[in-house]
């Protein structure tokens, strides 16, 4: 009798792990790519397994020729890495160069143009089609210059940024959009950010196009810090909120000129490599909220929101109570599936912030290594760290 009954406690208890246990699912991690990453002089196994550890599948790099090139992918292969990547030959003979790389298994996209304006849009709308024409499957990758500016865009040739976006994506059949922002700045964050953010994630979103977007991994100037924890956190985690599908980080080979980098002039790893490496494995950790999901809403909070933003005045009816203290906070409401998540991000970077948040039976949180409990287990008043998220969950309506 004593063995049963202490058999049967086992089991109890095992299925209580089990419950606890419970986990938000992904289909495939996060696309996370790393701008300027291994030289072609650093060519080796080491040096992909190296970025791997720091939490990117993506590597971008130009080549100096097709061999090279075929090098990279070689190596990528053989450490599970993807490549987004060029050489000259592929705009000199677009349709051999795609024929040799086109059916390699590391090959993610190729990279046409870094920051182009209106006038090259006609060029990369002709490059893109001779690749396509013989690859249809891989993404040919652009990335649109920073939504500094929305208005003064003559530079850009077009009348306003959305414009920018719009009439790009006109003319260039890309299979996503990218664009950059490095909003931390020494004197605080950037005041355009959310509003550009707004805009890139609105045109995205109408012309039914994945949206990527960046964190600074580097100092380029007097004007950006090196990158912490907290910055790197809200940079990534307010793309993400956005709706972004796909994540990038400039710069991660440090070059003369660049006062950071995760890795450095001597090919050394710096602090803030091991800052971006556990950030990306919080982010593959929820990678089942963000992956696929659909942005219902995006709004902020605070006495004082960010220019171009929406101040939150409703809630879902999963939660009864929603309160924030301090400088205010991203809320976003991401539907994905089954399940709709409520995701708050903590937009100061010096801070930690106090909220109160109290909903139905219904509502769960996601904690940050993607477990899923009740949200009734925690206590109404919580906080939040500094450029932090927190995810909250409950069933979608149908």
């Amino acid at each position: 009798m004593r063995k049963l009954v202490h058999l049967y406690f086992v089991i109890v208890v095992f299925c209580g792990n089990i419950a606890a246990q419970e986990k938000i699912i992904s289909s495939r991690p996060l696309p996370i790519m790393a701008w300027s990453g291994i030289p072609a002089s650093e060519n080796n196994i080491d040096r992909f397994l190296e970025l791997k550890e720091m939490g990117i599948n993506i590597n971008l790099c130009n080549y100096s020729n097709v061999d090279e090139m075929q090098k990279g992918l070689d190596l990528a292969e053989k450490t599970g890495i993807k490549m987004v990547t060029s050489c000259p030959e592929l705009k000199s003979d677009p349709e051999n160069t795609v024929k040799r790389f086109m059916h390699h298994p590391a090959l993610a996209g190729y990279f046409l143009r870094d920051e182009p304006v209106h006038k090259d849009f006609t060029e990369l709308g002709d490059w893109v089609r001779k690749i396509e024409a013989t690859d249809s499957l891989h993404f040919c990758f652009v990335n649109l210059i920073a939504s500094i500016n929305l208005t003064q865009t003559e530079a850009l040739g077009t009348k306003s940024y959305a414009e920018y976006v719009s009439t790009f994506a006109k003319e260039v059949p890309s299979k996503l959009l990218s664009f950059d922002f490095y909003p931390i700045l020494t004197a605080g964050i950037h005041e355009n950010w959310y509003h550009g953010l707004e805009v890139f994630s609105a045109e995205a979103l109408k012309l039914g196009k994945p949206m990527w977007a960046f964190a600074l991994a580097s100092s380029y100037n007097e004007l950006h810090p090196i990158p912490t924890i907290p910055a790197l956190r809200l940079q990534q985690y307010s793309n993400l909120a956005y709706g972004a599908q796909g994540l990038e980080y400039w710069s991660y080979w440090m070059s003369q000129g660049l006062r950071s980098s995760p890795i450095d002039l001597n090919g050394k790893r710096t602090v803030v490599y091991d800052r971006i490496k556990e950030v990306n494995k919080e982010i593959q950790s929820l990678a089942g909220v963000f992956i696929g999901s659909k942005v219902i809403s995006v709004r902020h909070t605070g006495l004082i929101i960010p220019k171009g933003t929406t101040r939150l005045t409703t809630l879902p009816s999963a939660i009864k109570v929603f309160e924030t203290e301090g400088t205010g906070a991203l809320v976003s409401i991401l539907e994905n599936g089954d399940n709709t998540f409520f995701v708050v991000v903590n937009r100061d970077l010096e801070r930690s912030m106090p909220l109160t948040i109290l909903g139905d039976e219904s509502l769960k949180r996601v904690l940050k290594d993607g477990s899923i409990v009740k949200a009734a287990l925690y206590s109404n008043s919580t906080e939040i760290e500094s450029g932090d998220i927190v995810v909250y969950m409950f069933p979608t309506k149908k």
